[in-house]
């Protein structure tokens, strides 16, 4: 019996340790930044803890979404698919009580919808957090948050299939009392497939592969640069006798290969003729130097 291992229900599949392992770093990194969001919230040092990330499939994570919630749908670009920010809803009722005075203590709250006031701090308090997990992942991965919409149901929100694996990265607050609520932030599981070899990178320096985002970016970029290209269509020969003897109304004689060179800032890029099209002088390509074909 020795060989028996716990089970965790509801998750569907050994876990992805590259994913994870990654994930978990920059939780610990969320961690820090969550306190300092929340410090001068609520006027004292509340707690957060990072539990370790999990895997489920979004049926069953959605079991235990209560009735009323507050969910935030962001893009994490270039991830694929969508992120989910969970907020439960008197979490957002006690920090509005810290913010006008009130020790924050847990309420009932039996609400279908939050006051204009929770509204407006709930807006400014989920764009913060997404700030801080945009800066938590620069130090993996740079993406850029766009906020989809907002809802406080969980019937009404569609960030995964319902057997589709989702990755549910959990942080515990506590505002000093005895009272501890979630904030959850949950990712498709496909989403970060592709960025799992950069989600084992201990550091962004070592590695193997480079960032796909950056390349993207880079590579627009590097399509806008302009480079000077020119043709010479002779070079005669002159003594410094017959050049200092030139005046005006001088004709030299000069004999036009049948290739010319394309020349690209110092380097011959292709060989071609001179014509007309349109009316206008042009020069045509009959063949790409060395090392340009291709």
């Amino acid at each position: 019996m020795d060989d028996i291992e716990p089970f965790k229900f509801g998750q569907s599949e050994p876990q992805a340790p590259v994913v994870l392992s990654g994930m978990d770093r920059i939780g610990e990194r969320m961690t820090r930044r969550i306190r300092a969001v929340l410090e001068p919230m609520v006027g004292a040092k509340p707690q957060v803890s990072c539990e370790a990330v999990s895997v489920f499939s979004y049926s069953n994570w959605c079991l235990f979404v209560p009735d009323f919630v507050s969910l935030t749908v962001y893009r994490l670009h270039p991830l694929k698919g969508a992120t989910l920010l969970r907020i439960d809803a008197d979490m957002v009722s006690a920090l509005v009580d810290c913010v006008y005075g009130g020790t924050g203590a847990r309420a009932p709250f039996n609400r279908k919808e939050f006051t204009p006031t929770e509204d407006r701090l709930l807006a400014r308090f989920t764009g913060t957090l997404i700030e801080k997990l945009v800066e938590s992942w620069a130090e993996t991965h740079a993406v850029d948050a766009t906020l989809v919409n907002r809802e406080t149901n969980i019937n009404y929100i569609n960030v995964a299939g319902p057997d589709e694996q989702v990755v549910v990265q959990r942080f515990e607050v506590s505002l000093g009392r005895n009272d501890v609520w979630p904030i959850e932030f949950i990712y498709p599981l496909t989403a970060l497939r592709g960025v799992e070899q950069l989600m084992g990178a201990k550091v962004h320096d070592e590695l193997k592969i480079s960032d796909p985002a950056w390349r993207e970016r880079l590579g627009r970029q590097i399509n806008h640069v302009r480079f000077p290209a020119r043709s010479v269509l002779a070079r005669p020969s002159m003594s410094l006798s017959q050049l200092m003897q030139l005046e005006p109304g001088d004709v030299i004689p000069v004999q036009i290969s049948r290739s010319l060179p394309l020349i690209v800032g110092d380097r011959v890029f292709a060989h071609g003729t001179i014509g007309e099209k349109e009316g206008r002088a042009a020069f045509m390509i009959e063949k790409l130097a060395e090392g340009n074909e291709g």
